[in-house]
């Protein structure tokens, strides 16, 4: 192979390599964002949840002052 062609290659294998890290990159982005919004929204979802009604079990009540508390 001559030089222009070892040249050509070098940069067109350097090129898609690049944009394939570029791809791979936003994808993770949107993946992660994705999974952030999804969690916040679980997180308001337990967070509205009504509160439990009263344990007649002395433990499970005590458990459940605590967790009301905080």
């Amino acid at each position: 192979m001559d030089t222009p062609s070892i040249i050509l290659l070098v940069v067109s294998a350097s090129i898609s390599f690049g944009l394939g890290r570029l791809f791979v990159h936003l994808r993770n982005k949107k993946r992660e964002a994705e999974k952030q919004r999804v969690q916040r929204l679980a997180q308001e979802a337990r967070h509205n949840l009504p509160p439990e009604a009263e344990s007649k079990n002395k433990a499970k009540r005590k458990r459940q002052q605590r967790n009301a508390l905080k």
